[in-house]
């Protein structure tokens, strides 16, 4: 792209493709991509074509249409945190033509995001309903093994979605105990422990399952969908809220769910708050002391339930 261009839908698609140039992933990419689409379909309405055209006044228009927006599918607001999100690609987006003197004002360095609180994972399993959770796995079919080595991936070493579907095999090591997740949040790569009962289900579906279902579009993916490609997020996603539904815990969520178990439970067993935040590949421990404020209410329950004080 020319330096030269300030139309908006061309600056996006030089946005995109220097996000990839810099290591970030494909996934995140494609976020901001929708992102900044949906920002440039309200600039259009406005009749602003160019980037040049945008100031401080422009962006505190899309705040407060972002404000007023209403869901079509059930007339609902956006939450604050996706109101967040849209303005920071924007911000972001403008820092870097910024950069590039593509544009020539930093006049987004002035505008001010909205807050939002961090809120406390609610419905967390404890220890005993994970266990019914990780059974239901065993209720499907063909690709039971595999889905209860997903879930026992997910719970023994809490991570993303994404990485667990990026998962090659050699990214597993059995001797070590380790895994390895590449291009995390933040394009960093990290290693975290895992279970040897999480490791004895992998074990069985490479040796039962994986042979069976790869193609030659498997590659080395170590969890494989019935086509024999990689195992897309989505897909974890529907199974993961499939089996926590129907194992009967009366908790909602699917993915991050198992994140969310396995910090609580490491924290509420005295596991030190750095350790969690290696493990869940936090950049900012802020990330992490949620889950602290998780064990502060279950102190508060065993204070009330034990202290003399309380009782009386």
């Amino acid at each position: 792209m020319s330096r030269r261009s300030t139309k908006l839908v061309i600056c996006i698609e030089f946005y995109a493709e220097d996000c990839l140039a810099r290591g970030q992933s494909n996934s995140t990419v494609y976020t901001k991509r929708i992102l900044l689409k949906a920002f440039a379909k309200w600039c259009l309405s406005e009749n602003i074509r160019l980037v040049t055209q945008l100031d401080l006044n422009s962006l505190e228009d899309y705040r407060r249409f972002l404000s007023s927006y209403r869901k079509a599918r059930d007339g609902a607001p956006l939450n604050l945190a996706t109101q967040r999100m849209r303005l920071m690609a924007v911000t972001g987006f403008l820092e870097r033509l910024y950069y590039f003197s593509i544009i020539k004002s930093d006049f987004f360095a002035y505008f001010k995001l909205p807050k939002v609180n961090r809120r406390l994972p609610v419905d967390v399993p404890d220890e005993v309903e994970m266990e019914q959770v990780l059974r239901q796995a065993m209720t499907r079919g063909k690709m039971a093994v595999r889905d209860r080595a997903i879930l026992e991936v997910y719970y023994a070493t809490g991570v993303r979605r994404t990485e667990l579907a990026n998962l090659d095999i050699k990214d597993v090591d059995f001797k070590h105990q380790l895994v390895t997740v590449r291009k995390g949040k933040g394009s960093l790569d990290r290693r975290v422990p895992i279970a040897t009962r999480a490791l004895n289900w992998v074990r069985q579906y490479l040796k039962e399952l994986r042979p069976s279902l790869q193609s030659l579009d498997s590659g080395d993916a170590l969890f494989l969908g019935a086509t024999g490609k990689r195992i897309r997020p989505s897909k974890l996603s529907d199974m993961v809220s499939e089996c926590v539904q129907r194992s009967g815990v009366g908790k909602s969520g699917s993915c991050h769910l198992f994140r969310h178990a396995a910090a609580t439970a490491m924290l509420r067993n005295g596991a030190d708050i750095r350790y969690v935040q290696e493990m869940l590949g936090h950049l900012d421990i802020t990330s992490t002391q949620i889950y602290t404020r998780v064990t502060v209410m279950d102190l508060a329950r065993v204070y009330n339930d034990t202290h003399p004080a309380a009782r009386n």
